[in-house]
């Protein structure tokens, strides 16, 4: 080692210790060489021979270029993730814009699978423009016909004849009741009867006896002074009689006429009035009785004597005021009830209401009579028509609502009294010109949703392909849905069979994944 630090060689320029620090600092910095020595790199580099020394100064003037290099060149840590980033994004980028070209943007089925899903095919067409509000809503009885059957007597049910969920129709017994008020009424009502009937023969009898006289007087009376006037005129016109006699003659005449007519039209006893008062009072009191106890539900007759039959009963029957389903019964036979509580409800439900709540800034949208669609799980694909019928003037405080109500037809009972339900009202369908706008539409079974997307299966020319297309829809009415963008008019999308279609995507899409 001595003779080799003491060899000097003229062709070889030895390194100074600026230069030896500098490469040592690089080498240490950029190769991780901490644990070296810088004398020991420096020394290694001496060599004996004038050939060696040349061949290891070009080796170490390559490295120290190399290092050189290496520090202007070499990427920070932060710069190489953003630059990695960069390019992951833009082959992300590259991947999405060629992934609309691909076969995972393109369903594929057999011959066989598309006959197995009856795949139906349909165009893109025009229908009126239709702008729908949707909300939410509750089914509800339509309290027009719906009543409840309250009894107006206390008592005791004797029999039920009904139970909940029967179908009654109106005028039908619901139960029998047994009141002791309902027996006194009868027991009054005997009485009034009584009453009338024997006023009314005292009245006959009175008539008979007393009016009668009267009249026969009356008549005798008339008969004479007429026989008396004829012989008077026949003595004046022979010229026996004087002009005074047959003045006297017509005055008796007339005075028996008069008295006769009086006689002949009304009663000249005080007792015939008297007996005449007692029957209307009696006729009055029957009445009443009468319409109390048809109003209390008691069976009646047609005239007194079948009404004297009833007098021995205490019940009463409860009918059912419309035809529908008994959807309430608050008791059972031998039950004591009140007067005034209501014991059944019967619900017509062939129509029904459903109460919408729709929001404030909305609600100046809708009008009586506005169109409307009542959807529900229990319709599956279908709806309900109806129109609105009644806007709450009065908003609910707390979620600034209106109730809406909309009647629709029942038809099948599909609509059960409770039900949530979506609610869509047509509230528009005109521009300000007055002309009916058209707009695209398609069934609204064609449109699928995955995920966050919107799409539709449209069938290309190579049969069992099928194109993935994302659209953007509207409202739907009447089962079709309202298409905004994506499809042109005459296109062609799968309706029936499009589930199909959308399991077999995500099947591809999972396959994908997984890999």
């Amino acid at each position: 080692m001595s003779e080799h630090n003491t060899h000097k060689d003229s062709d070889i320029a030895p390194l100074d210790d600026k230069h030896v620090k500098q490469i040592n600092h690089r080498v240490e910095r950029r190769e991780g060489l901490d644990s070296y020595d810088g004398d020991t790199v420096v020394r290694r580099t001496w060599i004996t021979g004038a050939s060696q020394n040349r061949n290891l100064l070009l080796i170490g003037g390559a490295v120290a270029i190399l290092v050189v290099l290496a520090l202007i060149f070499w990427p920070r840590g932060g710069d190489s993730k953003k630059i990695t980033a960069n390019v992951n994004s833009e082959q992300a980028e590259g991947h999405e814009e060629g992934g609309e070209h691909e076969e995972g943007n393109t369903v594929e089925l057999s011959p066989e699978a598309v006959e197995a899903a009856g795949i139906q095919i349909v165009e893109v067409t025009e229908r009126s423009a239709v702008a729908l509000l949707r909300v939410t809503g509750t089914v509800e009885a339509n309290q027009q016909q719906t009543q409840q059957v309250t009894p107006l007597v206390g008592g005791r049910l004797e029999r039920v004849n009904v139970a909940l969920g029967d179908r009654v129709r109106a005028g039908a017994v619901l139960a029998i009741v047994s009141s002791p008020e309902v027996a006194e009424l009868h027991g009054k009502l005997h009485e009034a009867e009584t009453r009338l009937t024997l006023a009314e023969q005292n009245y006959a009898r009175v008539q008979r006896a007393e009016n009668r006289a009267a009249l026969i007087q009356a008549k005798a009376r008339l008969d004479e002074a007429e026989a008396t006037l004829r012989r008077t005129r026949k003595l004046i016109e022979l010229g026996a009689g004087a002009g005074k006699d047959l003045i006297a003659a017509e005055a008796a005449y007339k005075t028996a006429k008069a008295e006769y007519d009086y006689q002949n039209n009304i009663s000249i006893n005080r007792e015939v009035q008297e007996v005449r008062a007692e029957v209307e009072t009696a006729r009055v009191e029957v009445s009443h009785l009468h319409n109390s106890l048809r109003a209390f539900g008691a069976a009646m007759g047609g005239g007194r004597h079948s009404a004297a039959n009833q007098h021995n009963t205490s019940t009463i029957a409860l009918t059912a005021p419309v035809s529908g389903i008994v959807t309430e019964r608050l008791a059972n036979a031998g039950a004591g009830i009140e007067a005034g509580k209501h014991l059944f409800t019967i619900s017509n439900i062939s129509t029904l209401w459903v109460i919408a709540n729709v929001p404030e800034s909305q609600i100046g949208l809708l009008r009586v009579g506005t169109p409307a669609q009542v959807r529900s799980a229990a319709l599956g694909e279908g709806s309900i028509g109806g129109q609105v019928t009644y806007i709450d003037p009065i908003l609910n405080e707390e979620t600034r609502t209106a109730r809406v109500r909309i009647e629709v037809a029942n038809q099948g009972e599909r609509l059960k009294v409770g039900m949530f339900v979506e609610v869509g009202f047509e509230t528009g369908g005109r521009p300000a010109g007055g002309a009916v706008s058209n707009e695209l539409v398609i069934p609204e079974e064609a449109v699928q949703r995955i995920g966050d997307r919107t799409v539709v299966f449209v069938p290309e020319e190579e049969v069992g392909h099928f194109e993935v297309r994302d659209v953007e829809v509207g409202g739907v009415v009447d089962g079709y849905q309202r298409v905004i963008s994506g499809l042109a008019l005459g296109e062609r999308v799968v309706t029936k069979g499009s589930f199909t279609l959308k399991t077999q995507l995500m099947k591809g899409e999972m396959g994908e994944h997984s890999h």
